[in-house]
C-alpha cells in the first residue's frame, strides 16, 4: 500500500482491465506452456505467482473479499517454479500438505468455537447469512429450502455435521496418499453444497485437487 498503487488502479479503469486480464490469462499461458513443454515455464510460473500475490493483495484490500479465495492462484504456480524433476515432485507434495492443513483447520475451528456441539448452529448461520434475501424474496425454491432448514434445526445440523466430517477426514492425507481420490470427492461435494446453501465459493480451490490427484505418482513411475 505504500506504493500508492491502489489509488492509481482506482483512478485508471484501463489499468484495472489490464490487471484483470493478466490475472486470468497468466494461468492459461502457464498451463499451455506446461502441456506443450515450452521453454520458459519457470519464468512464466514465477511471474504468475508474483502477479497473483500482488493482484490478490490489492483486490482484498479494496473489497470485502477474503484473501483465501486467491490462495490457490498464489500457491499452485509455485509447483512449476523449478527445472528439476525432484523439485517438481517435492513442490507438489508441499502444496498438497498445505491444502490439507488449510481444509482440516476448518474442522478444528468448528471444534474450538463449539459450533459442532450446538445443534442450532447451522440454522442460526443460515438465518444470519440469508436474512436480507429472505426478507425480499419470500417465495421460490431457494427461499423455501432455506426456510425449511432454518425451521428444522436437526436436519440442518446433519448438513453441518456432514461438512465437519468432510473437513475432518482430510487428516488422513497427512499419513497416507492412498485415500486422496476420496478426499477429492469429499472436497467437490463440500464445494457444491457450500455454494448452494451458503453462497460461499470454494471452487477457486479446485486447482489444489491436482496435487491430490498426482500424489499417487512417484518420480520413477511418472516419468516427469
Amino acid at each position: 500500500m505504500l506504493t500508492n498503487l491502489q489509488n492509481f488502479l482506482i483512478q485508471n479503469r484501463f489499468v484495472r482491465i489490464i490487471f484483470d486480464l493478466l490475472f486470468l490469462l497468466l494461468p492459461v499461458v502457464l498451463v499451455y506452456a506446461v502441456v506443450k513443454n515450452k521453454k520458459g515455464v519457470r519464468v512464466i510460473a514465477i511471474a504468475t505467482c508474483i502477479f497473483s500475490i500482488i493482484y490478490s493483495s490489492l483486490f482484498c484490500a479494496m473489497s470485502f473479499v477474503s484473501v483465501e479465495v486467491f490462495v490457490a492462484a498464489m500457491l499452485v504456480p509455485i509447483i512449476f517454479c523449478t527445472i528439476s524433476v525432484k523439485g517438481f515432485y517435492y513442490r507438489i507434495h508441499c502444496i498438497r500438505i498445505i491444502f490439507i492443513l488449510m481444509f482440516f483447520s476448518s474442522a478444528l475451528w468448528k471444534i474450538r468455537a463449539g459450533g459442532i456441539f450446538n445443534t442450532e448452529e447451522m440454522s442460526a448461520i443460515l438465518l444470519r447469512q440469508h436474512s436480507s434475501y429472505l426478507a425480499s424474496n419470500s417465495s421460490g425454491w431457494f427461499s423455501n429450502m432455506i426456510t425449511f432448514l432454518i425451521s428444522n434445526s436437526a436436519f440442518a445440523y446433519c448438513l453441518y455435521l456432514s461438512a465437519f466430517v468432510a473437513e475432518f477426514i482430510f487428516i488422513i492425507g497427512l499419513f497416507t496418499r492412498r485415500f486422496d481420490k476420496y478426499l477429492i470427492i469429499s472436497f467437490c461435494l463440500f464445494a457444491v453444497f457450500d455454494y448452494l446453501l451458503m453462497g460461499i465459493n470454494y471452487f477457486t480451490w479446485l486447482p489444489f485437487l491436482g496435487c491430490l490427484y498426482f500424489s499417487k505418482y512417484s518420480i520413477a513411475k511418472s516419468g516427469i
